[in-house]
């Protein structure tokens, strides 16, 4: 079933997008992928509110078979930042910890002329040991 929910853009709203992926992925038997949804979701959420300038996300889940695609919207503009995280010490590592943690991860820029950035999670089931 396709979910989507609505958020402030806001750090204290990252609670709520937590349980809204724990919910969907138990009751669709993800639960052995929480861990790496969570990481993902969360960091794009963050980086949602940390440098798009939008006002709200809607974070959506859609299974489909053993995968399940999650995206986070925004009205904002994304900011590339190419930064060197080992030296500037302060993180700039939520792309590369999406990457890590999902099977699939695509974003589509919002600029100036068309805010809005789409950031898509494609995450297959982790086949549980007969």
């Amino acid at each position: 079933m396709i979910e989507e929910q609505r958020f402030p853009a806001e750090p204290d709203q990252l609670v709520h997008v937590r349980n809204f992926i724990t919910r969907r992925a138990t009751a669709d038997s993800f639960s052995a992928n929480l861990m790496d949804l969570l990481i993902a979701v969360s960091e794009a959420c963050a980086n949602a509110i940390l440098h798009s300038g939008t006002r709200e996300m809607v974070v959506r889940w859609t299974p489909e078979g053993d995968t399940v695609q999650i995206t986070v919207e925004d009205q904002g503009v994304f900011r590339p930042n190419i930064s060197v995280p080992e030296l500037d010490g302060i993180g700039h590592r939520g792309i590369q910890l999406m990457l890590a943690s999902m099977d699939e991860v695509a974003i589509r820029q919002g600029t100036r002329e068309r805010p809005g950035t789409t950031v898509k999670l494609v995450k297959r089931k982790i086949r549980q040991p007969a």
